[in-house]
């Protein structure tokens, strides 16, 4: 016998900091979307670094396999 799991992937931007505002932390993408991989490093929003960890827009899908997956990766490490 074999489970398939299929997931999808919910909508889903670097964690913005307590206390921060999304669209002075995440860069936006050429579809006004925010950026998944990238957030601002310094206030002047010219330099960026790569996510560690990452807020779920979970409106239209629940929690999946791969974002628990994901989430229970960053709460070991």
């Amino acid at each position: 016998m074999c489970i398939c799991y299929e997931g999808a992937w919910p909508d889903h931007h670097c964690k913005v900091p307590d206390g921060a505002l999304i669209n002075e932390t995440i860069p936006l993408k050429k579809d006004g979307s925010y950026d998944s991989c990238e957030f601002y490093v310094d206030e002047d929003k010219n330099t960026t670094a790569e996510c560690t960890e990452w807020q779920y827009n979970y409106g239209i899908i629940g929690p999946t396999v791969a974002s628990q997956v994901i989430l229970r990766h960053m709460q070991m490490s």
